[in-house]
């Protein structure tokens, strides 16, 4: 994956040596850059995967065409519903990753299906944030136009206040500690999650899977064919707009936990201050205040930009002087930021959709196979009773049945936060990727070299200043600017374009593994089985003999 090591043409100098008519960018040098390596990605779970795919190809399974989707063939009913609640929420990272609006799903709706209950209930709660964005939208713009800066009260209490209007617009939080197994909620659009599938169309581009033609249908199934799209689409762009105010408020928690972070002064700022610096004063190393105007930009892009915008607007936020540059330690504050409200969203979206809906049809009232859930049943959509059924009561289900609603729940959600840990940090390896995208970009500030200056260090070290002299030798790495970087990340770093659906994704190909290893053990058992019962057999044939 790495560009190859620049050498010089005199096989007696360092590799990293470079003609000085040509600059080029400095190299960094570590395990993979070193000697002219290339960036060889490895993965455990890729391996994996690979080899499931190989005992599918040994079943006579065809996996040529599909490639890692064939190990969907090989799921039972029950860990397809797993597979399928992965897909819906993919579909919905990736629709928001690219900064698609839902209002392209919201004005689909017949004027002789407005009496379903559950289509007005989804529409009142699209209203609903709708309102509550466009009030944290003046609230903020009211803050910022009052004062430019902001001290860290005014601060914490705007983001306070921030998080308190959007939670208006958001149902209770999940009972985490003692959930509660077969709620059923059909009024939330949620709770259809596993309909959202999305597919190609002839240009390329991806948009929300649509039924089959109705028109050689029976006339009562062709309208329930009908309703089913329409409340799935619906479902989806109500979807949006929950996903996107979770993904605010957790924007606003983001700010509210790492002011530190947003007013800290690198040493290199402080060093460079220091050469110009009278002496009069101790160069400050925090700033006092935060933009407001980078703030309310930050929101704008959360709220209704694609995924690549929310690193340049944290970008813009971390720059306290405006002049575009950071140093390599901001700059990886910056991606590290501007992932965190995409995983606390996502967490959360797959928390209310578990309280919503059930996990597996067990944790249903008995003879209830709901389409959502894979099955056949549309008689709820027969008339407007469908309020009585959204709701189960506990009661009605059985210890065993309660037991393994809670189990699959727990497997559900302990994959996710496991996937939300390892998969940027480890298997996407984004903190040597983004030592690579500084070390190769190339940047204009210091002539993309390292500027070496003398301190004072009297005022540091006091007394000892006398001792070890009253400079000190510091050398500065160049600023990069968001274009310098943003050149190198397109190319090294594509997965920063869609947090949310790469994380989806690995959390669908961890669920894969899972349930890989799951057949695999399950073989292993039989074969042991087998061989040990015609292992006594035999014995007990010799000791008849």
């Amino acid at each position: 994956m790495a560009q190859p090591l620049p050498r010089s043409t005199n096989s007696g100098k360092a590799a990293t040596d470079t003609s000085s008519k040509t600059p080029t960018a400095i190299w960094g040098v570590d395990s993979n850059t070193a000697g002219g390596g290339v960036w060889a990605q490895t993965s455990a779970k890729k391996d994996k995967l690979n080899e499931l795919l190989t005992d599918l190809n040994g079943e006579g399974i065809d996996t040529g065409k599909l490639g890692m989707e064939s190990l969907d063939l090989a799921a039972n009913p029950e860990q397809k519903l797993d597979l399928e609640f992965a897909d819906g929420l993919k579909c919905l990272a990736k629709f928001i990753d690219k900064g698609i609006s839902a209002g392209s799903f919201e004005d689909v709706t017949r004027d002789d299906t407005h009496h379903y209950s559950i289509i007005q209930a989804m529409q009142s709660t699209s209203q609903k944030t709708k309102e509550v964005t466009q009030q944290l939208c003046h609230m903020i713009q009211a803050a910022s136009s009052k004062d430019s800066e902001w001290a860290r009260p005014k601060f914490e209490a705007t983001m306070n206040e921030a998080v308190r209007i959007l939670s208006l617009a958001l149902p209770q939080d999940p009972s985490l500690k003692k959930p509660t197994a077969g709620n059923l909620d059909m009024n939330n659009s949620l709770c259809y999650i596993r309909d959202f599938i999305t597919v190609k169309s002839q240009s390329g581009d991806d948009h929300l899977s649509e039924q089959l033609s109705t028109s050689d249908m029976e006339p009562q199934l062709q309208t329930e064919m009908e309703v089913l799209q329409q409340i799935t689409t619906i479902a989806f762009g109500t979807s949006i707009h929950i996903y996107k105010i979770f993904m605010l408020r957790a924007l606003a928690n983001t700010l509210l936990q790492n002011w530190d972070q947003l007013i800290s002064i690198t040493s290199g700022d402080i060093d460079r201050a220091a050469v110009n610096h009278d002496g009069t004063s101790v160069i400050p190393s925090q700033r006092d205040t935060v933009n407001a105007q980078s703030i309310q930009q930050l929101f704008t892009a959360y709220e209704s930009s694609a995924c690549a915008q929310f690193v340049e607007s944290w970008w813009n936020l971390l720059d306290a002087d405006g002049d575009g540059l950071i140093d390599q330690e901001e700059m990886n504050t910056v991606v590290d930021l501007a992932m965190k409200p995409v995983h606390m969203a996502l967490k959360e979206m797959v928390d209310l959709s578990l309280e919503v809906c059930p996990a597996r049809r067990v944790g249903l009232v008995k003879g209830m196979n709901p389409w959502f859930l894979g099955g056949d049943n549309v008689t709820l959509l027969a008339g407007d009773d469908s309020s009585q059924l959204s709701s189960t009561s506990t009661s009605k289900l059985s210890w065993r049945n309660r037991r393994s609603e809670l189990a699959a729940r727990k497997l559900l959600t302990k994959t996710f936060a496991a996937t939300l840990i390892r998969h940027f940090r480890d298997q996407v390896e984004t903190p040597h990727r983004l030592r690579c995208i500084y070390a190769w970009a190339e940047k204009a500030h210091q002539d993309n070299k390292i500027d070496s200056i003398l301190v004072d260090a009297s005022e540091e070290w006091g007394a000892a200043s006398s001792i070890v002299g009253r400079k000190r030798y510091v050398e500065l790495e160049p600023k990069i600017s968001y274009q310098e970087f943003r050149d190198v990340q397109k190319k090294h770093f594509p997965q920063l374009d869609s947090i949310g659906e790469e994380i989806m994704m690995s959390f669908k190909e961890d669920l894969w593994v899972l349930q890989g290893k799951g057949r695999q053990n399950a073989e292993l058992r039989r074969d042991c089985f087998l061989f040990l019962a015609a292992v006594s057999l035999i014995d007990v044939g010799i000791c008849l003999l």
